[in-house]
């Protein structure tokens, strides 16, 4: 009897196994060069199912305001993709959803980073009744801009720069 209920219990639980989409782990890399770089990246699921995408973006940068976006637009089931959360560095990225979810986006404004930068995005890709085995074509693009914040020394030798000029101004003057 109990090997009856095991059997019965194991059937019914299989087709509520979790569903996993393959995990991207691109590298992009920066276009430009400091004080502003740039990157955009494009990213597509082939099978349905929860994911976590990790883009690394080279080479590391140093103290800077760092700009991301994501995007996606999905009018059938399996080209939907539904962001559940996203990270660049860990700060967090704002999402929304237009109502139906055919569209999503989400950004992050001047966040401060250095180092390499690396964008977690969490999501679900296809619609969340379909089989693993379901072939999809679900993608989302974003963009990322870096603009480099001035370490303090260089505001200390533009300040000193200043005082040197003045300075000499003030001493031609009285001649």
């Amino acid at each position: 009897m109990k090997l009856k209920s095991l059997l019965l219990a194991a059937m019914l639980a299989a087709p509520f196994t979790a569903v996993m989409a393959e995990d991207l782990t691109p590298v992009v890399p920066l276009v430009g060069s400091p004080p502003l770089q740039s990157a955009g990246f494009g990213l597509t699921h082939v099978f349905s199912g929860e994911f976590w995408d990790t883009i690394t973006f080279t080479p590391p940068v140093g103290p800077s305001l760092v700009d991301a976006s994501l995007v996606t637009v999905g009018f059938t089931p399996a080209q939907d993709i539904d962001f559940i959360g996203a990270t660049l560095n860990g700060n967090p990225l704002a999402l929304f959803a237009s109502p139906g979810g055919v569209f999503e986006a989400g950004g992050l404004l001047m966040a401060p980073a250095s180092g390499v930068l690396t964008l977690v995005v969490h999501g679900w890709a296809g619609d969340m009744m379909m089989h693993k085995d379901t072939p999809i074509t679900a993608s989302y693009a974003g963009t990322i801009n870096v603009t480099a914040v001035p370490e303090p020394e260089t505001y200390g030798m533009m300040l000193g720069g200043l005082g040197v000029l003045a300075f000499l101004a003030r001493r031609r003057k009285s001649s």
